[in-house]
């Protein structure tokens, strides 16, 4: 039975492990219960799967492993010596331990007690100073000691080469050695012992001219990483580069694989030419006709990476996209290479150069994922994202959406950032316009999202509230009601106080209210939630402190029509002060105030005379008000709305007893059906409008209202016959928020720093 699950496992699909992975990751408790058990390999794809979601592998976690494990591989963990000695009794192949700063130099006495029969590969890199010396007082040898270790890289050691050299002499079987990033090597004499080498990187080390004669010596050695993490205008120099380099090929017969990045070692060019055959390298004539696997050119000097006459197969550069993706492979752990990769990567998108969009996309968010903890790499990351989003607006993969995502918010929750929040903000936003039923970890983005408005200041609030606004408009009354939990209305009607309180009106201003009025959309519950935070007097308050923010105001009235609409809150608008500055808006000079306005009213009124509970303004005078503004507008006017429902205005047509609630009503889809017919008609038709609409026409009603009626049915029969009366300009419907819906024009503004 097991062997067929583990077939089965390595033959599924590589979608459905990571669900099943992930799933097993974020409820990790599931794996103390008894009747769970994972295979190795599962589990060891388990581990590498908890850490890429932002997981931290600590003590505890190791402790529920309940196979014999083979490999495992840690990074940034909190996983202390006492943690590692359990697993290192299952017999370890492989230890992988990068940035796990808990463990002592202990570790390596463990090591060689454990380790020593089974470990073949260890890695030790960004450990502080794990193997820099030896613990006061201790008479224990602190060499490394793994008779069978083939594979051993040792990175940011820093100290003299006596102890590299005990360190390493032991080991007599190693066929791959990698010192990346350590100092004070010396000549690297030790390594000449190791007659079986075929691995030896280099990268990052100083003072190479040591180094190379000692390297000549390794008669078996096939791959060779000489690289730096240097700038493109300061690669590393070496006085004699074609010497050097021609000396190295010539002394390794077998060497298939050579990395000369940030260095001059390429030499300057031009055609060099041979016997042998041509090559624009001069220092690599002599493999012009049997060219290397694989030659790293990236940021090296006089553009050797752009050079016709490469002899290689296989090369990593900044010349095109093929030679980046090869970089950005081979430079996945070094984070300095890997920062200049990602900013040539995110040049050529925002120019679109890229061919191969997938891979690239699959890049970026494997650089990203690995590298959480740093801010410049999530910044390049984030801004390079949004220029590959373009190519998945269209619906389809899925999986690679949901994947794009959590890596951002990944990013997004490590780094509060007012570039980091922009970035992600735009790109959230661009899902939402493209494909929104797609918007997946909506709690996380939400929340995530109110606490960066609740923390952060300038940029990160207001991209934060643009987010918050664009969800709004986008998902259903359940989500909305859902926002409300998380805190969205209290927070906005505390960043509106906040405003109010230090006089600033601005977009932040708009934008909080515009959220409101998407927020409580034929949602109560956070119709109620504004009432219950004081919302009444923030309206009032704002009014009188920016009577002229015509968008803010109407943001404004649309939150207030909402409340409106729910019978049973009515009766908390009946107050003077508030029904005085509503109907003082109805004469406002811009449509979209005086019709939101008259909206408030309408719904405020259909309930009868009895429930008009005010003296001033009278009922009478409020509705005649209403009347002679309605009449005032242009039934061609072009809207700054979106309506989901027409069910609030029907159900307004369809109050008798006050008919210039019916006026606003039939005006509102006389005004609708004409200017959007496409859009209008057939949300009116669907939800039973136009027998409602005859209906009226056989009643004693307004003759205007007759009228209207008559427009929108002509209107919706003129449509159903492929014939629009009225000819309308191409228009661009726009949010409730007035931010047009589908600009593209933010590519200017993405942003890599500051």
């Amino acid at each position: 039975m097991m062997q067929a699950l583990l077939s089965l496992w390595s033959q599924s699909p590589p979608q459905l492990k990571s669900i099943c992975l992930k799933y097993i990751a974020d409820n990790v408790d599931i794996l103390k219960r008894k009747d769970v058990q994972l295979p190795i390999e599962v589990w060891e794809a388990f581990i590498d799967m908890y850490q890429s979601l932002g997981y931290i592998v600590d003590d505890h976690l190791l402790a529920l492993s309940n196979c014999h494990i083979k490999r495992l591989h840690l990074r940034n963990a909190e996983v202390t010596d006492a943690g590692l000695i359990a697993v290192l009794s299952q017999q370890l192949v492989e230890l992988d331990l990068r940035n796990c700063n808990r463990l002592t130099p202990n570790l390596i006495q463990y090591l060689n007690q454990y380790g020593g029969d089974s470990l073949q590969s260890l890695t030790l890199a960004n450990n502080g100073s794990l193997l820099s010396g030896v613990p006061n007082g201790s008479s224990v040898s602190y060499d490394i000691n793994l008779r069978n270790l083939k594979r051993l890289i040792i990175n940011d050691f820093v100290g003299h080469e006596n102890r590299l050299s005990s360190l390493i002499s032991p080991v007599k079987n190693l066929t791959h050695l990698d010192l990346s990033n350590c100092s004070n090597l010396g000549d690297l004499e030790c390594v000449t012992a190791l007659k079986n080498l075929t691995s030896l990187i280099l990268y990052n080390v100083k003072e190479m001219h040591f180094t190379i004669l000692s390297i000549c010596r390794l008669k078996n050695l096939r791959h060779l990483d000489l690289s730096q993490p240097v700038t493109k205008e300061n690669p590393r120099m070496y006085k004699r580069p074609d010497y050097y380099l021609d000396l190295i090929v010539c002394s390794l017969p077998h060497l298939v694989s050579l990395d000369i990045s940030g260095s001059n070692l390429a030499g300057k060019g031009p055609v060099a030419m041979a016997k042998e055959g041509i090559s624009d390298i001069p220092g690599l004539i002599t493999r012009a006709n049997s060219p290397l696997h694989f030659l790293g050119l990236f940021y090296t000097s006089h553009a050797a990476s752009t050079r016709h006459h490469i002899p290689a197969k296989v090369v990593s550069g900044d010349a095109n996209e093929t030679q980046l993706l090869v970089a950005a492979s081979a430079y996945m752990d070094r984070p300095p290479m890997l920062k200049n990769v990602l900013h040539e990567i995110f040049f050529i998108l925002r120019n679109e150069m890229f061919n191969d969009w997938k891979a690239c996309l699959n890049t970026v968010i494997q650089i990203m994922d690995r590298h959480l903890n740093d801010e410049s790499i999530q910044t390049t990351g984030s801004a390079s994202l949004y220029y590959l989003m373009k190519h998945l607006r269209r619906g389809q993969h899925t999986q690679t959406k949901q994947r794009l995502m959590w890596t951002l918010l990944n990013g997004l929750e490590a780094h509060a950032t007012a570039t980091m929040m922009k970035n992600c903000c735009l790109i959230l936003t661009l899902i939402l316009r493209f494909t929104p039923h797609e918007l997946f970890y909506f709690e996380r983005i939400v929340k995530l999202t109110i606490m960066r408005v609740e923390t952060g200041e300038g940029p990160i609030r207001r991209n934060g509230i643009t987010l918050l606004n664009s969800i709004a408009v986008t998902v259903d009354s359940k989500d909305k009601e859902l926002m409300g939990d998380y805190g969205t209305i209290h927070r906005m009607l505390a960043v509106i106080e906040s405003h109010l309180r230090n006089k600033l009106g601005g977009e932040v201003l708009d934008t909080a209210w515009s959220t409101m009025w998407n927020a409580t959309d034929e949602t109560p519950q956070n119709c109620q939630r504004f009432l219950d935070g004081n919302g009444m007097e923030l309206f009032l308050r704002c009014l009188r402190a920016f009577p002229k923010k015509e968008e803010m105001i109407r943001n404004m009235l649309g939150l207030l029509g909402n409340v409106a609409e729910v019978s049973w809150l009515r009766p908390q608008l009946m107050n003077s002060r508030f029904v005085q500055e509503i109907t003082k808006l109805l004469d406002y000079d811009g449509i979209e105030v005086s019709y939101n306005a008259a909206g408030v009213l309408s719904n405020m009124a259909s309930d009868g005379e009895e429930y008009w509970t005010i003296d001033d303004p009278s009922r009478v005078e409020a509705l005649r008000r209403m009347v002679f503004a309605i009449e005032c507008w242009d039934l061609s006017t072009q809207r700054f709305i979106h309506y989901r429902s027409f069910e609030p205005i029907l159900g307004l047509l369809r109050k008798s007893h006050t008919p210039e609630c019916q006026h606003w009503a039939a005006w509102a889809l006389a005004n609708l059906t004409r200017v959007y017919p496409d859009k209008y008609c057939p949300l009116l038709e669907s939800e039973n409008g136009i027998p409602l609409l005859r209906q009226l026409l056989e009643t004693e009603v307004n003759e205007r209202v007759k009228q209207l009626c008559q427009m929108v049915i002509d209107q919706c029969q003129h449509l159903g016959k492929g014939y629009i009366p009225m000819e309308v300009e191409e228009y661009v419907e726009e949010d409730d928020n007035g931010d047009e819906d589908g600009d593209d024009n933010d590519d200017g503004d993405m942003q890599l720093d500051g």
